[in-house]
């Protein structure tokens, strides 16, 4: 059975994949681990991949939001065998440009550190498009596990961020509802009517047979 090494998102662990069908496929979730003082993203993703032997050359990789970022940026040296992008951004370029990204991404005031007060929550609903209770649930149930030091570390990152390079072989797929990286910016492969930030989850179905249909 082939592996698919599969990366959630900042303030996201591997919950946000229940939905997602990926039947005949080993999945390997791959978990944060806790970045060191000042580390560069390079050297984050790098260490990250020889942590769960991430092959260099043949893998399938699944990324989402931050995960897919750090996933575009390991493929300037892992030659990947098919990439699948869900809600997030290959370049810089993709990351939203009028508002800039430290306002787009303001989640170091936004993250909470346990649960989130009512006026930050329902901000965080907004932007992560969680409108049902249950998605509500899920997100705030996440981000109370969170690591709050991952979650400074990966917001500098984000702001930071200055690749140019597009994976390829990949399968991009984007909400056209995703408040945190809206659509106008990326060079989507497929559009998902109505898909927020956390589409993976509350779309999960819909995304399952493309996702299926590109990597078999």
């Amino acid at each position: 059975m082939e592996k698919i090494y599969v990366f959630s998102g900042l303030g996201a662990d591997r919950r946000i994949f229940d939905r997602l069908d990926l039947r005949g496929f080993e999945i390997v979730h791959v978990e944060w681990l806790k970045p060191r003082p000042a580390e560069a993203m390079e050297s984050y993703v790098f260490r990250l991949a020889e942590h769960y032997q991430i092959p260099k050359q043949g893998a399938l990789v699944l990324g989402v939001s931050f995960g897919g970022m750090c996933i575009a940026e390991l493929s300037k040296y892992y030659d990947f065998k098919k990439t699948v992008l869900i809600s997030s951004a290959k370049t810089r370029d993709e990351l939203p440009k009028v508002l800039g990204v430290s306002k787009i991404f303001p989640l170091h005031k936004l993250l909470p550190e346990g649960k989130p007060g009512k006026l930050t929550a329902k901000m965080l609903y907004w932007l992560f498009g969680a409108d049902t209770k249950e998605e509500q649930q899920l997100l705030s149930a996440i981000l109370e596990d969170t690591d709050p030091d991952f979650q400074k570390w990966a917001v500098d990152k984000i702001a930071r961020w200055e690749n140019t390079h597009v994976p390829v072989n990949c399968l991009h797929i984007h909400g056209d509802k995703d408040h945190l990286i809206p659509i106008q910016y990326v060079d989507y492969t497929i559009r998902i009517r109505g898909g927020g930030h956390l589409m993976v989850w509350d779309k999960g179905a819909e995304l399952s047979f493309p996702i299926r249909n590109f990597l078999l």
